[in-house]
């Protein structure tokens, strides 16, 4: 009789499907033309400035900017001497900011989720070992990176101008300030867009709620600085904790101003969280 072996093999385990921040590269692919829509206005804005700056300089734009409509759409007075740090508070890092750039922020946050539920993508990703928190935070951590992408296009716009303009009067270390306190706004219209799209299934309409609450916010913040009787309209709008302004013009800033923004960001996207693991996705 012949004895007969067996050799024992191991076979592989197969390699999960789902890798590090795999869904958070997926966001960020999804929302590169707003996001490179934003950047590229933001860096052709700050180009324009630096070559009209003499002409606007000689005809006294700082007494038409100080006026009380143009002060209540910009969201503070300019009070020092008028320079380019002056028109780049005016044309740039005013509540124009927070209408420009927080409007893209909101638009990407919001239309981020819906988006895989339109294309099908959702269902995919968590049929694999993906649970809906990963997925939920991975895609907030995407809008997140766009809100920095954007910050630091700007900054280098800035520096750009200021090989332009002689003089300029940019003051960097404020200049990094009035960046983390707009910061703070576009981490408030990241927040307020994932929560829009945790409920609401069609991308576009998610992303335009999230920009109409943010234009809304805008008009309350304009229409509050039109009058003293008007004032406490101010502080329920969200442009009023971020006064880019002051820090740089006026080198001021009160410091728990931003962290309602951060705040207010943070428990929108929590509360977006708790409501996208708990609810129902339609069948596509």
């Amino acid at each position: 009789m012949m004895a007969t072996t067996t050799i024992s093999k191991n076979i592989p385990v197969p390699k999960k499907l789902s890798h590090g921040l795999s869904v958070t590269t997926r966001a960020i692919t999804n929302s590169r033309t707003p996001l490179g829509i934003a950047c590229f206005y933001g860096l052709l804005i700050l180009l324009i400035l630096a070559p009209i700056y003499p002409a606007m300089a000689q005809a006294n734009f700082q007494a038409i900017i100080n006026s009380g409509v143009f002060a209540a759409m910009l969201g503070g007075h300019i009070t020092n001497f008028f320079n380019f740090s002056a028109l780049l508070a005016v044309e740039v890092f005013s509540s124009i900011y927070g209408l420009l750039f927080g409007g893209f922020v909101a638009w990407i946050g919001g239309a981020v989720l819906p988006v895989t539920i339109e294309d099908g993508t959702l269902d995919l990703a968590l049929s694999r070992p993906i649970s809906r928190t990963r997925y939920y935070l991975e895609s907030w951590f995407a809008v997140l990176i766009g809100t920095v992408i954007i910050s630091l296009v700007l900054a280098l716009g800035v520096w750009i101008d200021t090989f332009i303009v002689s003089n300029s009067g940019v003051d960097w270390p404020w200049m990094w300030l009035t960046l983390l306190v707009q910061w703070a706004f576009l981490f408030f219209a990241a927040g307020l867009g994932m929560f829009c799209g945790s409920f609401i299934n069609a991308s576009r309409a998610a992303g335009g709620t999230a920009v109409g609450i943010v234009v809304l916010g805008y008009l309350i913040n304009t229409f509050g600085g039109l009058s003293n009787q008007f004032q406490w309209v101010l502080k329920i709008s969200p442009f009023y904790y971020a006064p880019a302004i002051d820090p740089l013009i006026n080198h001021h800033l009160t410091l728990w101003y931003p962290w309602v923004l951060v705040v207010a960001g943070l428990i929108l996207g929590i509360a977006g969280l708790v409501v996208f693991n708990k609810r129902d996705f339609p069948a596509v």
